[in-house]
């Protein structure tokens, strides 16, 4: 008796069951969807093979049923690929354009080779039915290599999301998938290519039933880890493992019961090493009032408070608080659940958004008394002209109403920088490049020349130009020269490179500029460096470092600085360490004519 038809018809019925039963389980997940159509490509493969193990059907009927089986076995490793894409979270795949040619193109020129007689040239009658012979065509070598090469990348992107994923359940999931995979393929490709093509085709090909040890994994994994399978525990599970905020419980005395990834990621500690800590561990006590931690655990709930979050390394990060009492059937008291969401970004948005209206106030004030002090001056350097005509040039009056209006002209060229404190203020935007502004600095001697300190100045010839004010620009870079040589008393180096890049929106928010292309400027020093304290206010208006007798400053350098960058569509940044120096980065639009 020929069990073979029964076994496939067996396959047939499981498949389509599995179909239905896990797409019924969750139909809006398109790991459920996939693994569904899956099943049904495998259940058309099964199908065709009850006839073709067949010995009482014609040859004829058996290329028929090969055909239809191609539909089957031809789309399943595309499939399947799909599968893991959905399975390990690349959902961003589904849109490319490009991703269903690639995947779909070769085995639709595989089905069609198979109904075309190009695949499988002929049939011998065995035993337990037909066996197909291959030909001695690149149609085979073409099947082969698209099978094993898309499930081998499958079965990579499977073992990466194994090792990165947080949730356990996942882990598990991904391991019976790769494990039950790499079965079937090894048993398949024996009995379906290895041995047709070493002329052994007393052996019928069962790469069909083989994928019933996937199918079977499947209905376990489900049954033992809730795969494909949408419960309410599952899903909080999901959501506390993957949010981005910071989830921790604590006991009634405050300490810390468990955390998820997000509360290890930006604290920098370990599991075990917050487990039946006191939550004061993860705050510091500059908070208001000092009284966090009686707050948390005090007999009432928090919601959106401004606390300090203290990390590993002890830097402190301001997040958004809330803690809500868990309580029993019974309404006891059980636990806290505390939830804290990182709002460095926002308080930087903040700062940026009030040192901006400074700097607004101080622009309207500043043009104000601009244009009424040009205009006094104009009389001042208007009456001087008139009084040199009436003096001769030799006589000493002539010459201090000369060094008079020297003077009055430099006193307007003053006024003139005072309007770039104000919005959009005097930029005459021209095509300007780096080594322009490096030229009209180093005419006259760049800041420290003559002493022990150098400059490494590298700006590549592919630089781009930049749209902007030639002088305003030689301002900036020569005023950040200058801070770093004052920075560095007795010697040090000035390094200055310079480069194109593309900022794209996934890129560091901290740059609050607009999607495109920039030119990046870094001019970094070995001095002093700035205190942790003082980085945050060296834009601000008035604000100085330079306190003693033998330094000026009158606090308006990096303020200027920061105005005119602004005024060009640009961004400013300084990371500084003390005694290891500062780094400042401009940002600047690129000139497009």
């Amino acid at each position: 008796m020929n069990i073979f038809p029964f076994l496939h018809f067996f396959n047939l019925m499981v498949y389509v069951y599995l179909a239905v039963y896990i797409f019924i389980k969750n139909p809006g997940s398109p790991v459920n969807r996939l693994c569904a159509v899956i099943f049904l490509c495998v259940g058309t493969w099964s199908f065709s093979m009850i006839f073709i193990h067949n010995p009482a059907v014609s040859e004829n009927t058996a290329w028929i049923f090969a055909g239809i089986g191609s539909l089957g076995w031809g789309t399943f490793s595309s499939l399947f690929l799909l599968f893991i894409f959905a399975f390990t979270g690349k959902k961003e795949l589904f849109k490319k354009k490009w991703v269903y040619p690639v995947l779909f193109g070769l085995p639709l020129l595989l089905i069609y080779a198979q109904w075309s007689n190009l695949l499988f040239v002929d049939f011998s009658r065995e035993y337990f039915g037909w066996k197909g012979m291959y030909s001695r065509s690149v149609w085979p070598i073409l099947l082969f290599l698209q099978y094993l090469s898309f499930l081998i990348v499958g079965l990579y992107m499977n073992f990466d999301f194994m090792k990165k994923t947080p949730s356990q359940p996942q882990k598990k999931q991904a391991k019976i998938i790769s494990i039950t995979v790499i079965i079937a393929l090894i048993l398949g490709a024996t009995t379906d290519t290895v041995l047709p093509l070493m002329n052994m085709h007393y052996i019928p090909n069962m790469g069909d039933t083989f994928v019933l040890i996937w199918a079977f994994a499947v209905v376990y994994a489900m049954v033992k880890y809730k795969f494909l399978t949408l419960t309410p525990a599952a899903a909080a599970s999901n959501i506390i493992s993957t949010m981005f905020d910071c989830l921790f419980l604590l006991d009634l005395e405050g300490k810390i019961v468990t955390v998820n990834k997000a509360t290890l990621d930006v604290s920098g500690y370990k599991e075990n090493e917050l487990k039946g800590k006191p939550v004061s561990t993860l705050f510091t006590s500059e908070n208001p009032g000092n009284r966090v931690i009686e707050e948390i655990t005090g007999d009432r709930n928090l919601k959106n408070r401004d606390f300090l979050f203290t990390v590993k390394n002890g830097k402190k990060i301001p997040v958004l608080f809330s803690s809500s009492v868990l309580k029993d059937e019974t309404g006891a008291a059980g636990g806290i659940v505390c939830v804290a969401k990182d709002i460095s970004e926002r308080k930087r948005l903040e700062e940026e958004l009030l040192k901006s209206k400074k700097l607004e106030a101080i622009g309207l004030l500043a043009g104000g008394i601009a244009h009424d002090f040009n205009n006094l001056l104009s009389v001042i350097i208007g009456n001087t002209l008139l009084a040199r005509e009436n003096i001769p040039i030799g006589n000493d009056a002539y010459r201090l109403l000369v060094k008079a209006e020297e003077a009055s002209i430099k006193a307007a060229e003053l006024a003139g920088k005072f309007v770039t404190f104000s919005p959009g203020g005097w930029v005459s935007a021209r095509e300007v490049t780096l080594t322009d502004v490096l030229e009209d600095i180093e005419t006259p001697g760049l800041p420290g020349a003559g002493t022990d300190i150098s400059y490494d100045i590298d700006i590549p010839g592919t630089l781009m130009p930049v749209s902007g004010d030639r002088d305003q620009l030689n301002q900036v870079i020569k005023s950040l020269f200058l801070n770093a040589v004052e920075a560095m008393p007795g010697k040090g180096k000035i390094i200055v490179r310079a480069e194109n890049t593309t900022l794209e929106e996934t890129d560091d928010e901290s740059i609050l500029l607009k999607k495109g292309t920039y030119v990046k400027i870094t001019i970094e020093d070995n001095g002093s460096g700035i205190p942790p304290d003082n980085i945050e206010n060296i834009f601000d208006p008035y604000f100085s470092t330079k306190h003693s007798v033998d330094q000026k400053g009158t606090g308006l350098g990096l303020t200027t600085c920061y105005s005119i960058i602004k005024n060009h569509g640009g961004h400013i940044t300084v990371e500084s360490e003390v005694g290891k120096g500062s780094v400042v980065t401009l940002y600047l639009p690129v000139f497009k004519g």
